[in-house]
Order: structure tokens, then sequence, then C-alpha cells
């Protein structure tokens, strides 16, 4: 077995970041196609915007990014590598997924200010990142048929919302020691703050130390677990563990009601009562 990190993530998830940190920590090689894509972008006088734009219809970028990660994968080991699709063409690789809040993303990469993005302001840049993360999700849907933001594709998926580089290539040093030796890890850290309950504040009353959650319209949902989510949230912490129940909209939960249905039953007061509560607020809510 190759000791091989693969990182995939939502755009300003902080990979650069926290391949930086997990480099100290592992004594890793770090290569990171972004790099890349901004060099074919310079070369062509484009922004990476309007090179993933290009990419619709020119299969030759996507083929010499493909052909230069599964090169790598063959014949390197100790390496970090950041890249939207490695965990697809390197799979025996420890595949990590890094998730972040669309708002704190878009302030991240507005407020890094890359020469090559057209980046007026923070509204803009929301607008750029989701709609560059949706051109990435079609283009790899249809040349490879893949999600690449399903989280069952990983074998570990962080929230670095509000967890520092340091804390989240920690978390990620330590699911990879446990991965190598075949021992149990949780696969989903979370901050709680990006937690949507599907009861109100006041009607919690439970005792389950265990978290788990469904996922639908990249809203991550309490299935069970209130009271712990609620205790980490007066504690603080900016991750906790849980465990994924689905991410398919027409699975079935437990309560019988579908992931869509479970979803929509969750209204605008439950989440203000939530907010009140626990004191936070919410960047965007599901629509």
């Amino acid at each position: 077995m190759k000791n091989i990190i693969v990182m995939s993530g939502d755009i300003g998830s902080g990979k650069s970041s926290v391949a930086t940190e997990l480099k100290q920590l592992t004594g890793f090689e770090i290569i990171g196609t972004g790099t890349i894509q901004r060099a074919i972008a310079s070369r062509r006088g484009l922004t990476t915007l309007e090179l993933n734009e290009i990419s619709q219809t020119d299969r030759s970028i996507d083929d010499e990014i493909d052909a230069y990660v599964i090169e790598t994968g063959k014949n390197q080991d100790r390496l970090i590598m950041d890249s939207r699709l490695a965990w697809h063409f390197i799979p025996s690789a420890f595949k990590v997924f890094l998730a972040v809040d669309p708002v704190v993303g878009a302030k991240r990469v507005f407020n890094a200010s890359r020469d090559d993005e057209n980046n007026e302001s923070l509204e803009i840049t929301l607008k750029n990142n989701l709609k560059r993360q949706t051109i990435e999700a079609q283009r790899f849907n249809q040349l490879y048929n893949i999600n690449f933001r399903k989280y069952g594709n990983y074998d570990l998926i962080i929230d670095t919302s509000y967890a520092t580089p340091l804390a989240i290539a920690q978390k990620i040093n330590d699911c990879f020691n446990a991965w190598l030796k075949h021992q149990h890890f949780s696969s989903l850290w979370i901050t709680p703050r990006k937690l949507l309950p599907t009861l109100a504040a006041n009607a919690v009353n439970d005792d389950i130390d265990a978290l788990s959650v469904f996922i639908n319209n990249d809203f991550i949902y309490i299935q069970q677990g209130h009271q712990l989510v609620i205790n980490s949230h007066m504690a603080d912490n900016d991750l906790i563990p849980a465990k994924i129940i689905t991410e398919e909209p027409n699975d079935v939960l437990t309560e019988g009601l579908s992931v869509i249905q479970a979803a929509q039953e969750v209204s605008l007061a439950t989440l203000k009562n939530w907010e009140d509560t626990l004191g936070f607020k919410y960047t965007r809510y599901p629509e």
C-alpha cells in the first residue's frame, strides 16, 4: 500500500493551507493540480472560470490533468495530492474531501485576491464559486459519470468552515494512520454550526451519545444526537464526529419519511429557534 493522501474539496475549503500543515506532520511531498490548471489558463490568457467553461468542449485540458495524476499515483509514494479527481484516478489512496460553508469559502477566495480570478466583491465571488462548482460537477459527470461532491466517494470528510488548517491536518493525519492500521475512525467531522436540526431546541430530550446525520441539497440535518450537538455548541467545539445515514434524496429514514420529506418538514421557525437558543446565525437557509 502506497502512502498517498489525496484531497478533493469545495472551492475555498483551504486545501492548500491544510496540505502545507499536513506536509509538516507527515514529511510527504505536495502536488497540487490547481497549479496546473492555473498554468494552462495563463498560457491561454484565460481566468480559471473561463478555462472551466472551455473545458466543457475541449477534452484536451482534462486529459492533460488526468494523465498527470494517474502517472503520479503509479510512480510516486509519500505524497499529498490536492486534486478534484485524484480520488477517482488513484483508488488505492486515502481519499479526503474538505467541505466548507459556501459563504465562508467565498470570503476566503475574495480575501485571497488572486489576479487570475475576477472577484470584485464578496457577492460576485460567491456567485463565481457556485457557477464554477456547478460547471465542474456537470463536466465530471459527463466525462466520467461521477459526482465528485458525493461524500460516499471518500474515506474522510472534514468541514473546514471554522477549524484551523493545523487542526484539520492533525485530524487527517490521525485518521490516515488509523486507516493504514485498519482501525476504526469516524468518516465525517463537522462543525456544529453547519448542522440543521430536525427538532426545535426546546423539544430536545435525548441522551444519545452518537451523532447521525442525513444530507439533502448540500445541507446536513441531524437525525439523532440533538443534545450532543447542543453540548458541542456550548463547548465551542469546531469539529465533532458524525455518521452519515444517507445522502440519497429518496432513501427512507427511520421515521418512514424520505430524505426529501424529512428535510422539507424542517421549518424556518425551527431553524430560528435553534439559532436563538444557541446564540449563532446560519450563513444560509434551505430554499
